[in-house]
């Protein structure tokens, strides 16, 4: 599998622009909500969440899989940035920006842990996130990127934790059933404590 780093560089780099962008009018609840007095806070909320939730998440999958022997690199999927961006126009993101891709390893073990760390990740990064924000006088604008950091690190988590293929949750389960279930609870109940599935559910 061959990849120029060049073109990986900048399939990330279209893929955070975009994302940033499609997560920033998800906030603002759509294109023709979009307030400007607090538009520059959202933006940096919508860049924020971009950075951990996605790009963090990728790395660690594109991190682990070097790690273990891998090629791996990260590659744009045009139609699922588009998607993202068009979704978010109404108010709701559905991102499926790309991912990283990898070659040279085929036991589910290794599938295993490439995938789970990318969830693995988003877990690490909503909790630090929801702790700082539960317990540090950080002041608005940081308390409130803080807020939907860790809110949607925590739901990009257990989306992806879903055990149906093409989700990382599905060769998690393949690998090692016992630790997918564990994982996913833990998933579950930080996204009720955080608030996430109680005001999904309207509760």
């Amino acid at each position: 599998m061959m990849y120029n780093r060049n073109n990986e560089s900048n399939d990330i780099i279209i893929a955070v622009i975009v994302l940033t962008i499609a997560f920033t009018l998800m906030i603002n609840g759509g294109l023709r909500i979009v307030s400007p007095t607090r538009f520059e806070l959202d933006l940096l909320i919508g860049f924020s969440v971009t950075v951990t939730a996605f790009l963090m998440h990728e790395m660690a999958h594109r991190t682990v899989a070097r790690k273990l022997g891998a090629v791996a690199f990260f590659k744009l999927w045009p139609a699922g940035i588009l998607l993202a961006l068009v979704t978010s126009i109404f108010g709701f993101i559905f991102a499926a920006p790309g991912a990283v891709q990898f070659a040279g390893l085929y036991d589910k073990e290794s599938e295993g842990k490439i995938a789970l760390a990318g969830p693995g990740t988003n877990i690490f990064i909503g909790i630090v996130a929801f702790l700082a924000y539960t317990f540090l006088n950080v002041g608005f604008i940081a308390s409130t990127i803080l807020f939907w950091v860790a809110l949607l690190n925590l739901w990009f988590a257990l989306f992806n934790l879903i055990p149906f293929p093409p989700l990382d949750g599905s060769k998690v389960f393949y690998w090692n059933s016992k630790i997918f279930a564990v994982v996913f609870i833990l998933t579950i109940i930080l996204n009720i404590i955080d608030g996430f599935i109680p005001s999904f559910f309207g509760l």
